[in-house]
């Protein structure tokens, strides 16, 4: 199981969850009613940025298309999504429709 801390979507929401390992992030915030927009043809309403809590990587690996996306987006730079896909480990900012948890994680509303 990981710890998942949504912050600063509702305040009567917001708070730690138990997640099973390579649960989605849609599924985990729709069951505990955490208001994170999910739509799979505008990405940019559900950026996420996510904070590790534990030494594990929080999240699941990311396809090229997600890094493409963000960078496309302007929530990462090319530079960033090279090194993301380099040293297989994932940026700051994420999809949240595309994410899986992997480890203990902080998810907060995106902000540029």
């Amino acid at each position: 199981m990981a710890k998942v801390i949504f912050m600063h979507f509702d305040e009567e929401k917001d708070g730690i969850y138990d997640a099973k390992i390579g649960e989605p992030v849609v599924r985990l915030a729709k069951e505990k009613g955490i208001p994170i927009t999910f739509d799979s043809n505008d990405h940019s309403t559900c950026l996420v940025s996510v904070e590790s809590i534990s030494e594990e990587e929080p999240t699941s690996y990311m396809e090229d298309e997600e890094l493409d996306e963000l960078v496309k987006l302007g929530a990462i730079s090319q530079e960033d999504a090279d090194i993301c896909q380099q040293f297989t480990v994932s940026p700051k900012v994420r999809i949240a429709s595309m994410m899986m948890i992997k480890g203990d994680v902080l998810i907060k509303p995106f902000k540029k």
